[in-house]
């Protein structure tokens, strides 16, 4: 009897699921990617440390969204209902926007080995370290902080880049509650080296300019002497100077003397051209005289 009783219901579990229309398919769809997009906004900042984050708390969601559509898709007479249907093709499109995000958050990352467990125990540590020593947070749980720090970066190194978003997310608010919120990683600046830099920076280039202007100065000089020299010809009088001094420097004749010269001048001037015309006709006249 109970195995008749099965069988009966195997046979009405059978019939039901035969008897889901494309419509019900899409309507299981529809709520489950709800689902899905309600869990993501929940689970974006968690209240509590201990409190699950978008991956893990998250997952199972996925998993039912994404049956659902596999579901819907593989039925041939669905598929061509709600696949490239309209412009939009909406059913593609809002199950692609969905996937991508869980793509973006590298959730898979999450589920690999047991990184993730890891992790989350050195987080507890640190936030129950944090939560025990008041006010004296940075010393005390120093060394806490360094080894998930150094945890994080270590696997975000062998990933690429490609870690966990949940990972992510902790080790940022961590990072951020540390040295902004707690101030446990302050660099203070002494104000003598501060303004000292700002000293050096104003009076630099002053000092740089006159350094210039002096070193030009003197090479200036020093060519100009090289100049010297090597032409010192250049310095030497001119010919009109010379002339000048000549005349500057011969004495001048008395009147009577130069009276004497001019007359002799003008006798020269007054003789007959015949008396000159013939060298020898002087000679001649004397002979017959």
């Amino acid at each position: 009897m109970r195995n008749i009783f099965l069988l009966i219901i195997l046979y009405c579990t059978t019939l039901a699921a035969k008897s889901k229309t494309c419509d019900h398919l899409l309507r299981e769809l529809a709520n489950d990617q709800q689902n899905f997009v309600y869990c993501n906004t929940a689970h974006a900042v968690p209240a509590h440390p201990q409190d699950e984050r978008l991956c893990i708390a998250c997952n199972q969601r996925y998993s039912n969204m994404a049956s659902s559509y596999d579901t819907l898709m593989t039925n041939e007479n669905c598929s061509k209902i709600y696949m490239d249907s309209d412009r939009m093709n909406i059913v593609f499109t809002t199950q692609n926007v969905l996937k991508g995000l869980w793509n973006r958050a590298y959730c898979e990352e999450c589920f690999k080995g047991n990184n993730s467990d890891i992790f989350q125990d050195l987080y507890l540590n640190l936030s129950g370290c944090l939560e025990e020593n008041k006010g004296s947070e940075c010393s005390s749980c120093l060394l806490k902080y360094i080894t998930i720090n150094d945890f994080y970066k270590d696997l975000d190194q062998k990933n690429n880049g490609k870690v966990c978003f949940d990972m992510q997310d902790v080790m940022n608010r961590t990072r951020v509650l540390w040295s902004k919120d707690l101030k446990c990683c302050q660099r203070e600046v002494k104000m003598t080296a501060f303004l000292t830099s700002v000293a050096i920076v104003a009076v630099l280039p002053i000092l740089l300019f006159y350094s210039a202007a002096f070193v030009l100065t003197k090479r200036r000089e020093a060519n100009h002497g090289l100049l010297n020299e090597q032409e010192p010809e250049l310095d030497a009088p001119s010919s009109s100077d010379i002339i000048t001094a000549a005349i500057l420097s011969t004495p001048p004749e008395p009147p009577a003397v130069l009276d004497a010269k001019t007359d002799k001048i003008s006798k020269l001037l007054a003789i007959p051209d015949s008396d000159f015309s013939s060298d020898d006709e002087p000679f001649a006249n004397a002979k017959t005289k």
